[in-house]
């Protein structure tokens, strides 16, 4: 139900998990470099995020 450009910032997100299982500036600095608009993607997915969860609409 999310947008493409939604999805795809969170697989990313957690693929680069899997070098920094962490938030460390290594992490946002590797997400930055394979998905350099991620703040943009990642704020739209702060304010929209919640109509797009399935547990919300149960």
């Amino acid at each position: 139900m999310a947008p493409r450009r939604l999805i795809e910032y969170v697989v990313t997100h957690e693929l680069c998990h899997t070098v920094y299982p962490d938030h460390s500036r290594y992490f946002w600095r590797l997400l930055e470099k394979v998905m350099p608009d991620y703040e943009r993607r990642r704020q739209a997915l702060a304010i929209n995020g919640a109509k797009y969860d399935q547990r919300e609409s149960r």
